[in-house]
């Protein structure tokens, strides 16, 4: 698979998507990637979540609206056993496992490297679906085979709406205000909170495009996790002697309180610059890369010569950031490399690029090249592209 590019139309453009639809409002683009680039097949899928290290899930409808989960990996077996209908197959990271299928995020270049999760890719047999329910994060539904037909809800839910005793987090009740099906190439974008509902029509593959969606706790907690364990601010008691009741907490003990707890937390410091990037590419459990062990210097002398492709590990999401007046950081797999801004150009094509040729930049030869190269080669982020 080549790389691949979003179709968008003469009514939705790109930047009218940006502006009127991201992160606000659903929209469907119909015939948004060519069939062809979704290869992967239900056998190899299957094939997939029988391997330990692939996280993948059945679930499967019973009648009166009783779900049953089982998480993978699976035996062949498992998937002979199935009734004919009302059950799905879904398994995560599939770009982590399979680069024709990470070739597939060439296509979300205008979304932020580090917000790209996954690709989950799911294969349900005819009426499967997971049930009504809401997401926490943005996702881009691409039907790659078959057809699915979709029925979204304007409603917002919370959890007192969830079905009580189900394994999965589905919706008591729904109702419908937009209702499409999906053909091969159709995408349909979500943003986070919108309650929908999938049913495949007929056996069907969808591939969903998820990212990341950080909340304000999750944020906190890492930010804490990192702070020094000393020279931090303390309490301190503001016990007024008179006082009748000096367990009483006043007004002005909740302002120190407060005051205490925002000092944590600097507006402009380069140590939090620093830990912004590396916590927004944190990687899954699981999905650190290893440090490489071959000739750095001899890839890159391929590399340089136009001998070889590097491409980016499918596990790294890179982001970049200015650090101080004068450094730079690249970010990914929640470490940060420090550069001078001078190697400006080189970092952007790093972080642009999920496929390095050296022709790209033979002209130009910006500041920094072989040592950013160097560094992303030893860190394994980058690889040579087989």
């Amino acid at each position: 698979m080549g790389s691949a590019v979003l179709q968008f139309t003469d009514s939705i453009s790109r930047q009218r998507f940006l502006d009127e639809f991201w992160q606000k409002r659903p929209v469907l683009l119909r015939q948004a990637i060519p069939p062809d680039c979704f290869e992967l097949t239900p056998d190899e899928l299957a094939g997939l979540a029988c391997e330990e290290d692939v996280e993948s899930r059945l679930i499967c409808e019973r009648q009166g609206n009783r779900w049953e989960l089982r998480h993978g990996p699976f035996e062949a077996d498992d998937f002979s056993r199935l009734p004919a209908s009302h059950w799905t197959l879904l398994v995560q990271d599939v770009d982590k496992h399979v680069p024709q299928v990470a070739a597939l995020l060439d296509a979300f270049d205008f979304v932020p490297d580090w917000r790209l999760d996954d690709i989950m890719i799911s294969y349900a047999s005819d009426q499967g679906g997971v049930g009504p329910h809401t997401d926490n994060y943005d996702v881009f539904l691409l039907q790659a085979w078959g057809e699915r037909r979709w029925r979204i809800s304007e409603q917002r839910f919370c959890e007192a709406d969830l079905l009580p005793d189900c394994p999965l987090r589905v919706l008591r009740e729904f109702h419908t205000d937009s209702d499409m099906t999906l053909q091969p190439g159709d995408m349909l974008y979500l943003p986070p909170g919108v309650a929908h509902w999938g049913t495949a029509e007929g056996e069907c593959m969808t591939w969903s495009v998820g990212m990341r969606g950080l909340s304000d706790a999750e944020l906190l907690a890492g930010w804490l996790e990192r702070l020094p364990s000393t020279g931090r601010a303390q309490l301190h008691d503001q016990v007024d002697a008179g006082t009748a009741n000096p367990s009483l907490l006043s007004g002005r003990d909740l302002d120190h309180v407060r005051a205490v707890m925002a000092n944590a937390l600097p507006a402009d410091d380069v140590h939090f610059r620093r830990w912004v990037g590396c916590q927004l590419t944190e990687p899954k459990p699981d999905f650190e890369i290893a440090l490489e062990q071959s000739d750095m210097q001899r890839t890159f002398d391929m590399w340089a010569q136009g001998r070889l492709t590097l491409r980016r590990h499918p596990w790294a999401r890179f982001a970049m950031l200015r650090i101080s007046e004068d450094r730079l950081a690249l970010c990914a797999q929640g470490q940060a490399l420090e550069y001078p801004v001078a190697f400006q150009a080189t970092l952007e094509y790093a972080c642009q690029s999920r496929r390095l040729r050296h022709a790209m930049l033979a002209e130009s030869n910006p500041p920094g090249l072989r040592e950013v190269i160097l560094d992303l080669l030893r860190l394994g982020w980058l690889q040579p592209d087989d």
